[in-house]
């Protein structure tokens, strides 16, 4: 019996046009297996309204074909069902499709989907909205802020964004309260990672796991000027816990507090300012499948 399958597709994300992704779904995907069907988002909010639709109709696959945030707002939907989320990614750093080895090429990324390779993925909760990468605040927030905001959406943009919040990110004081502990000083950031990286391979919690029911917390000092270049290349080798500006943790619920307002993020997405987060994992009923 075939598959039914749907791919989901963001316009706009990434900056790059999915013309050659639409024309090739039927050549690349094998039509013994699946049963093909094509939606374009037309508006904010209308991904997840689809997913949600794919769901009460017990399709078996939905494919975010888009960035990071379409890719959150499908799988958001997906949370807990027995309808599973593939991905092409198109967006600028795809965390969450480098992690799980998804690849990046649209083409192979599709063909990908033929092995029916499916496995079962944690999910984070950030103030009552799902993470699947990573959530955070401090100096990762500034940089999705800066970037979200920016014109240039690719490589040298991310670059750009990561530098104008180096400098414009001072140390903030903040409470962390974990399951079995507190812990109280001054941060540059503070990520909690489901996933190892940040996206473009720029790994801040190397290792992080999908699928074993933990939650890495990385604690960073700020790195001085004269440090930051041996920091990056700890960071891009998997070896940031090398770093004497960072303290590694696992749990599985965190608050982060502050009497100032700070940036915090949901998988790269500025979510804007807060005094407090409260972050966990759910339940093991409310996984996510994904197709990999």
């Amino acid at each position: 019996m075939k598959k039914t399958i749907l791919f989901i597709i963001n316009p706009v994300s990434g900056g790059k046009k999915k013309d050659k992704i639409i024309t090739s779904i039927p050549n690349l995907l094998d039509i013994n297996k699946f049963d093909v069907s094509i939606i374009h988002t037309e508006y904010v909010g209308h991904a997840p309204e689809i997913a949600k639709n794919a769901v009460e109709k017990n399709m078996d696959i939905v494919v975010a074909v888009g960035g990071d945030g379409t890719i959150n707002e499908i799988a958001a939907s997906l949370v807990g069902t027995n309808t599973a989320l593939a991905i092409v990614p198109c967006g600028s750093g795809n965390g969450l499709a480098r992690d799980l080895r998804i690849p990046l090429h649209y083409k192979k990324a599709i063909s990908n989907i033929n092995s029916l390779n499916i496995k079962q993925i944690d999910v984070g909760v950030c103030n009552h909205q799902y993470f699947f990468s990573v959530t955070g605040v401090g100096f990762d927030a500034q940089v999705a802020y800066d970037f979200n905001r920016g014109k240039k959406r690719k490589f040298l943009g991310y670059v750009w964004a990561i530098l104008k919040a180096f400098f414009k990110t001072k140390e903030q004081n903040f409470e962390i309260k974990l399951e079995n502990e507190k812990i109280s000083g001054n941060y540059f950031f503070i990520t909690i990672a489901n996933c190892s990286q940040w996206g473009y391979n720029v790994k801040m919690a190397p290792k992080a796991k999908l699928d074993d029911e933990k939650l890495d917390v990385v604690l960073c000092k700020k790195p001085s000027l004269l440090s930051v270049i041996p920091f990056g290349i700890k960071v891009l080798a998997g070896k940031i816990e090398k770093s004497k500006y960072v303290s590694l943790i696992t749990s599985n619920k965190i608050s982060i507090s502050s009497n100032k307002n700070f940036y915090y993020h949901i998988d790269g997405d500025a979510k804007g300012v807060s005094q407090q987060i409260d972050i966990g994992i759910c339940p093991h009923e409310k996984k996510l499948s994904v197709c990999r």
